[in-house]
């Protein structure tokens, strides 16, 4: 987060006015030959940006588009007379940038300790770690539903659901159910899955790791009264599952209070980044910048292996 919000802050260190693009034979030259983009009449070569790209470990379209964002802020310091040299001095605009993160930090703690509606949007974002509704943690056996299903399959993949569900229903632990299940006697053609599952909520939202449980099912395992019961026939569009109810895990809910302290730094962070959005769009829209079409091909012939992926 610090990473990027560094890249981005790069362009905001002061404000300037667009100029018309205009690039010389000779400034080409002194730039090392080809050209990716123009912001105004400041030119990005190509070998800059596989240089950025190598060293922030990005690819060069990234790298492209923040050497973007920094020429538009180094545009500025020309205005004012901080920088005379060309291309841009990249050192100063992130010197610039850096005391402009300062700033926008500062005036975000200004402002106050975070509201209740930021307090509320950044508990959306971290629900399962300060405001996790119930959940529970199940095992379960699917009869798959067949890619062409008809009504004679329909009926036959029903009645062998509910023949699963009864050699399962006297299972004392998941072991046993997993067994049980298997054991079974399928018919030809049909396909099961046994599998426990992570805990979630009653809308399907899993509470550890990423994932979403279709709504169906996580209704039908939330209808399963005590541990070690088990439900009926569940249809959903993946089939028919039989649901073991291993555990219900009660809510955890912070005090809003004790939210708003946990929820300090990283809404200053927000309200920071919003103040830098705005400069952003505000320089952006002053100056003109266009990337050539070449841009990328050029980056691509400078990159003989993949650019390793962000860390």
């Amino acid at each position: 987060m610090q990473r990027t919000m560094g890249a981005l802050l790069a362009a905001f260190s002061v404000m300037s006015c667009g100029q018309k693009a205009t690039t010389t034979k000779n400034e080409l030259a002194s730039l090392g030959g080809d050209v990716a983009a123009r912001v105004g009449a400041e030119t990005i070569p190509v070998s800059l940006v596989a240089k950025v790209a190598a060293e922030q470990r990005v690819t060069p379209r990234e790298a492209l588009h923040r050497l973007l964002d920094d020429a538009i802020a180094a545009n500025a310091a020309r205005e004012r007379g901080l920088d005379r040299s060309t291309p841009p001095s990249w050192r100063l605009t992130a010197s610039r940038a850096r005391l402009t993160a300062d700033k926008l930090l500062a005036e975000a703690k200004l402002a106050g300790p975070p509201t209740d509606e930021e307090v509320a949007a950044l508990s959306l974002d971290y629900w399962r770690e300060v405001d996790r509704p119930v959940a529970v943690r199940t095992i379960h056996v699917l009869v798959k539903r067949p890619k062409e299903l008809t009504p004679a399959l329909e009926a036959q993949d029903r009645a062998f659901a509910e023949t699963l569900r009864a050699e399962v229903l006297t299972a004392t632990d998941e072991a046993e159910f997993k067994a049980k299940a298997e054991a079974a006697p399928h018919p030809p053609g049909v396909e099961i899955v046994v599998e426990r599952l992570p805990p979630f909520t009653a809308t399907g939202a899993v509470t550890e790791g990423p994932g979403q449980m279709v709504l169906p099912f996580a209704q039908g395992a939330h209808a399963i009264a005590n541990p070690g019961e088990t439900s009926g026939i569940v249809e959903t569009t993946f089939g028919w599952h039989i649901i073991r109810l291993i555990e219900r895990l009660p809510e955890e809910r912070m005090p809003m209070e004790s939210r708003r302290v946990a929820f300090t730094d990283a809404a200053y962070a927000r309200r920071a980044k919003r103040a830098l959005d705005e400069r952003l769009a505000a320089l952006k829209k002053a100056n003109s910048s266009h990337i050539l079409p070449t841009a990328e091909q050029l980056t691509r012939e400078l990159f003989s292996v993949e650019t390793p992926a962000p860390q």
